[in-house]
């Protein structure tokens, strides 16, 4: 029989199980507590400290500013709301472009936007530069267009951090550099087109270093914890 069941005159009773000595179970005690401390601590770490989880939290509010991925397309103009090329953009695509390694010109890529059917072309005669074709973007555009930015096809987020140099201390004053690597949210079906791709060069560059290629930006220590080094001043879609 367990020495925890005792027989009685009434049937079978649990008696009370053999006491710890004194000494065990203060150590637990102390043990437990211990181990509670140390989660507490490591749970209220201070915004000030120089560590991975506040560099990527100042990292993460600098590119939710400035990591709209937005392609390089002039705007139109002269109350237009329309592109037009002529025949000095196809000589540009020609000769300048393929010649010097310039980026593609409004040819190639007005051409790729229409064949994602964000864009539509139509032929309007003879200008005093040859042949003109003018662009206009299509209802499909418009879930993509923000104002002052332009065409945007993705978001760069912070995907980790790699590693960071300092904390430098001038005074009062302390910044660190931070590597990092980034992924990409919110990215828009047509960027994986070739074409688009292809006339928009940034767009396959940046996802290729999706989670891969390492940025560097610098933090600085203010009185509320580390913050992205121009943070204030920055602007949207200037990434990278």
């Amino acid at each position: 029989m367990h020495p925890a069941i005792r027989k009685s005159s009434g049937g079978f009773r649990l008696s009370h199980f053999p006491k710890q000595p004194k000494e065990k179970t203060v150590k637990r005690k102390i043990a437990i507590l211990a181990a509670i401390s140390a989660i507490t601590l490591a749970a209220c770490g201070s915004k000030t400290d120089a560590n991975e989880k506040n560099f990527g939290a100042a990292l993460t509010q600098y590119l939710d500013k400035t990591g709209d991925l937005c392609l390089d397309i002039p705007r139109p103009s002269n109350g237009h709301k329309s592109v037009e090329i002529g025949d000095i953009d196809y000589i540009w695509e020609k000769t300048m472009g393929k010649s010097t390694g310039f980026r593609p010109g409004l040819v190639a890529q007005m051409g790729a936007l229409e064949v994602v059917g964000l864009a539509k072309g139509e032929e309007i005669g003879v200008g005093k530069e040859g042949k003109k074709k003018r662009y206009t973007l299509t209802d499909a555009a418009k879930p993509f267009m923000q104002e002052k930015v332009g065409l945007c096809w993705g978001k760069a987020a912070l995907d980790k951090v790699v590693k960071w140099e300092g904390p430098m201390k001038f005074g009062d004053y302390q910044e660190a550099g931070v590597s990092y690597t980034y992924k990409v949210n919110n990215l828009a079906d047509w960027a994986k087109n070739s074409e688009i791709q292809a006339a928009f060069p940034q767009v396959k560059l940046i996802l290729d270093g999706e989670g891969s290629k390492q940025e560097k930006h610098a933090v600085k220590l203010t009185s509320q914890g580390w913050e992205a080094k121009g943070l204030e001043s920055a602007s949207k879609a200037s990434f990278p």
